[in-house]
């Protein structure tokens, strides 16, 4: 059986932010974004509400916020 809380379904543009580091999400699924990401790339991404997330989620985006998001210098 596949672990759903192993990923998150984001769009393609999302993902491949996420996936570099570009935005993560807080314990409430809203993003944040790396300083790294310009104002123009942020608008593009069009966010609208917060991801529904269970505590597994949670785990896993505290990894990615730790070892993974660009928090800049």
């Amino acid at each position: 059986m596949p672990n759903v809380h192993n990923g998150l379904l984001l769009s393609a543009l999302w993902d491949a932010a996420f996936d570099q580091g570009l935005v993560t999400f807080d314990n409430e699924g809203s993003p944040e974004f790396s300083p790294a990401l310009s104002e123009v790339a942020r608008a593009e991404l069009r966010w609208l509400d917060p991801l529904p997330l269970a505590e597994k989620h949670e785990q896993r985006l505290a990894w990615q916020r730790a070892y993974q998001f660009r928090r800049g210098s």
